[in-house]
């Protein structure tokens, strides 16, 4: 009994760990993801990295991620955020949501093999997409009844290495 009480009380400390925010007031999500864990994750074929729970604006994702060669998608308020896309590299793709179709030429190159930081900001009139401080997309539309997990996967051959997944709700 006292062996099974420790182990209970290490299994609940260590999940404490893993649900507790940081000093920014983010949530690490990579250790609580539906599929194996670990990080950082490569992913290949259809694997994604996905959190167990959804999140509805105001949010702000973290996610620090890398591509071998095209391909580094996410969805949230997408169905399909792509950047690096296997037929224009340069153009970041938004497929799916409000801002479905408003794709933006120049905005979608990242360097490949290389970790970028993405932040997603979501608010319910607005999301802005940034990479390494850098504004790539905003859309101005109703996003408020977003409640969706956050993603993050390979497409036509690409492997993606996902170090982070992050998640802070905002406050309006």
């Amino acid at each position: 009994m006292k062996k099974f009480t420790t182990l209970a009380l290490i299994l609940i400390s260590a999940t404490r760990l893993l649900c507790a925010a940081d000093s920014d007031g983010f949530t690490e999500h990579m250790g609580m993801l539906l599929e194996r864990g670990g990080s950082p994750r490569k992913l290949k074929g259809n694997e994604t990295a996905t959190t167990k729970a959804t999140f509805k604006p105001p949010v702000e994702i973290i996610i620090e991620a890398k591509t071998d060669s095209t391909n580094l998608r996410m969805s949230y308020a997408a169905n399909n955020v792509i950047f690096n896309w296997e037929n224009g590299k340069t153009e970041l793709r938004v497929d799916g949501g409000p801002a479905s179709g408003q794709h933006k030429a120049g905005a979608g190159l990242i360097p490949t093999n290389r970790y970028v930081t993405i932040r997603w900001v979501v608010t319910p009139q607005k999301q802005s997409i940034y990479v390494d401080g850098k504004l790539r997309f905003e859309h101005s539309g109703d996003y408020s009844k977003i409640d969706n997990p956050v993603s993050v996967f390979p497409s036509h051959g690409s492997e993606v290495t996902v170090k982070t997944i992050k998640v802070k709700q905002l406050t309006e």
